[in-house]
């Protein structure tokens, strides 16, 4: 049996590279650790701002429940909170949720009211946009609200709770 050996410049060579690929997969481990020790903060953070906007919410007042995982790629970009609505005495669900909806500022978070009775009603932005609070109102057009809208009953059905 013939025997393999290297010459001294390759294992120069082999033990660089192993060194390199050995940090690369060392950073790309403390990456994926901080991601996984900032998701709590992730979703106790969206949940405060979407009870921002239910604060100032018109129409009734709610607190902001549970996380609801998704099951669905809209996680990256949507969350999905239960709400407890006051004086609610049918105990009905209604969900609070946060998606980043297309502007002519950019994307910026919406939060949407849904029921399976009352259908979704938009509650308003997640986000202070200063001098262009009017010009982010009035250039959403209608077409991407009735998208969204029609968008948050099937983001609902994917959720883990039904």
């Amino acid at each position: 049996m013939r025997k393999f050996r290297l010459d001294n410049e390759t294992k120069k060579i082999l033990k660089l590279f192993s060194i390199f690929f050995g940090m690369i997969f060392g950073m790309c481990m403390l990456l994926v650790l901080f991601t996984l020790l900032a998701r709590n903060s992730w979703k106790s953070g969206l949940a405060l701002e979407v009870q921002n906007v239910l604060d100032s919410y018109p129409e009734a007042q709610y607190t902001v429940g549970k996380y609801i995982e998704l099951d669905s790629t809209l996680s990256t970009s949507t969350a999905v909170y239960s709400l407890l609505k006051k004086d609610d005495r049918k105990n009905q669900k209604y969900y609070g949720i946060i998606v980043r909806i297309p502007s002519i500022l950019g994307p910026v978070p919406a939060v949407f009211v849904y029921n399976e009775n009352t259908g979704v009603k938009f509650a308003g932005y997640a986000v202070d946009n200063g001098k262009a609070s009017d010009t982010v109102g009035k250039q959403i057009s209608n077409s991407v609200m009735n998208y969204w809208e029609d968008m948050i009953p099937k983001i609902i059905s994917k959720t883990n709770s039904n």
